[in-house]
């Protein structure tokens, strides 16, 4: 009985660990297909963002004007070009400003490509948490300006307290 009983566990373990790692692996197959898919799909949005500006570069001098884009993107084919990858094209001149990462008054293809693909679909959160971020930091920025300003515009005019009282750092 003892005999018997030892062997059903010890074959209902094996079988347990046959469907374990059957399980392992096969997640570990889902996660690879998700990633290729991943991939694939970027490859795909970046050559369609290459082709849109390749149609919008009408003069072929590798960058986009801010006229070029204009007329690309006042045209409803653009518009439903941009709206199927995800990009809204509402306000034209905001939308070329923040693909012009240099300032440059012109957008080159990498900054074209690159500004789609962030700008496409909606904000996520490491987004927002680094907007956040950013604005903490420009906020206490200013407020040690401004405290230095009224310091200085205090002696300046010979008052020893400075102008104006300490302002609470912004609540968020």
């Amino acid at each position: 009985l003892g005999y018997i009983c030892f062997t059903e566990l010890a074959v209902l373990n094996v079988i347990t660990g046959f469907f374990c790692q059957s399980a392992i692996e096969s997640a570990q197959h889902d996660r690879d297909l998700v990633t290729q898919a991943l991939l694939a799909e970027k490859r795909m949005f970046t050559e369609q963002f290459m082709q849109i500006f390749h149609t919008m570069d009408a003069d072929e001098s590798g960058s986009i004007t801010i006229e070029e884009f204009e007329e690309h993107l006042g045209s409803d084919e653009t518009k439903a070009h941009f709206e199927s990858l995800g990009l809204e094209s509402h306000d034209v001149w905001t939308l070329f400003k923040l693909m012009d990462m240099d300032n440059g008054s012109q957008i080159e293809l990498e900054e074209f490509v690159q500004g789609c693909m962030r700008l496409k679909g909606g904000a996520k959160g490491v987004d927002i948490a680094k907007l956040t971020y950013e604005n903490k930091n420009v906020a206490s920025q200013m407020e040690q300006f401004i405290k230095r300003t009224d310091e200085a515009l205090a002696m300046l005019t010979g008052k020893s307290s400075p102008v104006s009282p300490r302002r609470a750092p912004p609540q968020g």
